[in-house]
C-alpha cells in the first residue's frame, strides 16, 4: 500500500485496523513496508538435492492451456514464454501467473520448457515474493513428482538445485507481517519440500512440519473451520494440509505428523457447514465456485460429504439447515481471526439457499481484489442477503482497501436448533441491532428481520434478497413467484401492505466471472419484517 493511500483515511481509521494486530505483527509490518517486498533472493539455487525421497500428490490445477498461451483468471491467453513473466498487469493476475498452477495440464514437454524458462529468466521479482513462492513450490513438486524418473541427470540436477533456492528464500521471508492464509501457505510449502526432497541439503527444511502442525492448530477454530471464515480459503489449505499428510509427515516428527492429521480430520468434517447440494461452496466472504470445492475436496481425501442433513459450526458461526426440500447456509457472523480480516465482508446474518440441487437466493460473490467500487460493492453489507441499518445503507464494518478492517461489527445472541436459528448484530457505530430468526414450520421458511434502536427513534432499515439471474421473476405486490432454470417454482412472500423493489445488482462466481443478481429489496420498519419461502404446484 503506497503511503498516498494511507493517508486518505483518517488516524481513527487506520488505529481502529492496527489495534487487532499483536506486536509482534505490527514489527513485521514496519520491516516489510522499510525494506519492501522479497523480491531479490540472495541466491536462486541451492545446491545439494539430489532426489525425492516420496511422491506428493499435485494441486488443483489452476489456469487453462490454449494455442496461444495461458488463460488465467478470465483474461485473454498469455505466454509467458514468448511475452515474459511481468506483463502489465494487476497484482493478483502476476501472482497467478508465477503460481504455475497449469503445469499438470501441460505436455510435459511444455511444462518442463516452462519450467526451464522461468528459471533462467525470472531471477528476480514479483515470482519471488514469499506467497507465490510457496504456491509454485507446491506445484513445482506435484509436477516433478510424477516426472522425475523421465529427467536426464543434469536436468534433475537444475530444478531441484532452483526449487531448493526458492524454499530457502522462502524460509527466510515467512510472511508473519499477515499471518492467516499466506503463512499456512508458506510453512505448507516448507514442509512438503523438507518431506519430499533428498540429499545433504535436504535436512535444512526439516524444522518446517513441527512448524506447521503448529500453525495449522493457531489457525483453525474449535470447529475445525479455518479462523479466516472464508469457505474457498478454508478448501485450499486443507487440501495443502491433505498433500503433506499424504507424505508421511510422523517419519520427520511423529507428534508434529499426527497433529496434522487430526486438523486435515477437523477440516474435512466442517465441510458440510458450507456447501451446497451442489458440492460447492457458499459465497461467504471472498469464496469463490470453483478451485477446491468440498467435494473434489472430500474425494480427495477417501472421505464422505454428508448432504442432506443438519450441521453446526458455532464457533465460527456457521450453520446447514435440511428443511424439506430447502438446504439453508447461515453465516451468523463473527472476526474468527481478529488480526486478518482482510476476506471478510460486510455479510454477517446473511444467508443462501438451495431448492433441490439448485442455489436460489446468493450472495455476492467476488470478482476482484482491485481497489475501486466492484470491489467495494462486493464487500458491502448491501451486497449479501442481510439488513442494512442507517442511513445510506450503512456497511456493518469499517471497510476500507481492499482488505481492510478499520472498526468492527459485534455478533449477539446467537441460539440454534433443529428447526430454528436465530442472533443478532450490532455494526460499527450503528444506532441499533438487527435481529434475525430463520424458522421452519414444515411448510414454509421463514426470515423474521427486527431492528431495535437504542434511543427508541425508528433507524432506516432495508432488508435484501439476491437470486441469479438466470431464475424468471413475476412481482405481483408483496409476493415474488420465482421459476428457476430447472423449473422449480416457489414464492417470496412478504407482508400485504409492502411492496418488493427490484433491480439488477452485480454478481460474480469467481474472479472475472459476472453472474448478475436479482436484487428484491423491503424496508425493516418498528415492527419487524417477516418474510416466508413457499414452493409452489
Amino acid at each position: 500500500m503506497t503511503t498516498s493511500r494511507l493517508f486518505r483515511h483518517g488516524p481513527g481509521t487506520l488505529f481502529r485496523t492496527a489495534s487487532h494486530l499483536p506486536p509482534r505483527q505490527i514489527a513485521y509490518q514496519l520491516r516489510r513496508r522499510l525494506g519492501g517486498p522479497a523480491r531479490r533472493p540472495k541466491a536462486t539455487s541451492l545446491e545439494g538435492v539430489t532426489g525425492l525421497l516420496a511422491r506428493m500428490p499435485a494441486p488443483t490445477p489452476e489456469g487453462e492451456p490454449g494455442p496461444d498461451g495461458i488463460c488465467l483468471l478470465g483474461q485473454p491467453s498469455h505466454d509467458p514464454l514468448r511475452a515474459g513473466w511481468e506483463p502489465p498487469v494487476g497484482p493478483l493476475y502476476l501472482y497467478t501467473l508465477h503460481y504455475h498452477g497449469w503445469l499438470q495440464r501441460l505436455r510435459p514437454a511444455l511444462a518442463l520448457a516452462t519450467i526451464d524458462h522461468w528459471i533462467a529468466n525470472h531471477t528476480e521479482g514479483v515470482g519471488w515474493e514469499p506467497y507465490p513462492t510457496a504456491v509454485r513450490s507446491l506445484h513445482w513438486l506435484g509436477w516433478l513428482s510424477g516426472h522425475i524418473d523421465e529427467l536426464d541427470g543434469m536436468t534433475r540436477r537444475r530444478l531441484l538445485a532452483s526449487l531448493a533456492g526458492q524454499l530457502r528464500h522462502l524460509e527466510r521471508h515467512l510472511e508473519h507481517h499477515l499471518d492467516g492464509n499466506h503463512l499456512w501457505t508458506d510453512l505448507a510449502a516448507l514442509a512438503a519440500g523438507a518431506l519430499v526432497l533428498d540429499g545433504p541439503r535436504a535436512h535444512l527444511l526439516a524444522p518446517a512440519v513441527g512448524r506447521f502442525a503448529a500453525v495449522t492448530s493457531e489457525q483453525l477454530a474449535l470447529d475445525g473451520f479455518h479462523r479466516e471464515r472464508t469457505p474457498s480459503y478454508h478448501c485450499l489449505l486443507a487440501e495443502q494440509l491433505a498433500g503433506v499428510v499424504a507424505l508421511g509427515p510422523e517419519r520427520a516428527d511423529p507428534r508434529a505428523g499426527q497433529r496434522l492429521r487430526d486438523n486435515l480430520a477437523r477440516m474435512l468434517a466442517v465441510l458440510p457447514a458450507f456447501t451446497h447440494p451442489d458440492g460447492n461452496v457458499a459465497l461467504f466472504g471472498d469464496s469463490q465456485r470453483g478451485l477446491v470445492t468440498p467435494a473434489a475436496l472430500a474425494a480427495r481425501c477417501g472421505t464422505s460429504l454428508s448432504q442432506g442433513t443438519d450441521y453446526n459450526a458455532p464457533a465460527s458461526g456457521l450453520f446447514r439447515r435440511a428443511w424439506g426440500p430447502w438446504t439453508l447456509l447461515w453465516n451468523a457472523g463473527g472476526l474468527g481471526m481478529p488480526q486478518q480480516v482482510g476476506h471478510i465482508h460486510g455479510d454477517w446474518l446473511g444467508f443462501e439457499l438451495s431448492l433441490g440441487g439448485e442455489r436460489v437466493v446468493v450472495d455476492a460473490g467476488v470478482g476482484t481484489y482491485e481497489v475501486g467500487p466492484e470491489r467495494d460493492y462486493a464487500r458491502s453489507t448491501r451486497a449479501h442477503n442481510t439488513v442494512t441499518v442507517g442511513p445510506g445503507d450503512r456497511d456493518q464494518h469499517e471497510l476500507w482497501a481492499s482488505h481492510r478492517i478499520g472498526g468492527r461489527a459485534e455478533l449477539v445472541d446467537l441460539s440454534f436448533g433443529t428447526s430454528e436459528v436465530s442472533a443478532g448484530v450490532r455494526g460499527f457505530r450503528s444506532p441499533a441491532v438487527h435481529h434475525r430468526r430463520l424458522s421452519w414450520d414444515g411448510r414454509a421458511l421463514r426470515c423474521l428481520d427486527r431492528v431495535v434502536p437504542d434511543h427508541g427513534e425508528p433507524v432506516p432499515a432495508t432488508m435484501r434478497l439476491h437470486l441469479p439471474q438466470t431464475c424468471d421473476l413475476a412481482v405481483d405486490g408483496p409476493e415474488v413467484r420465482v421459476r428457476t432454470p430447472g423449473g422449480r417454482r416457489f414464492a417470496v412472500r412478504g407482508p400485504a401492505d409492502l411492496r418488493w423493489q427490484t433491480t439488477a445488482a452485480p454478481g460474480w462466481t469467481a474472479m472475472s466471472s459476472p453472474a448478475p443478481r436479482h436484487c428484491l429489496a423491503l424496508p425493516a420498519g418498528p415492527g419487524g419484517l417477516e418474510i416466508a419461502f413457499e414452493l409452489l404446484p
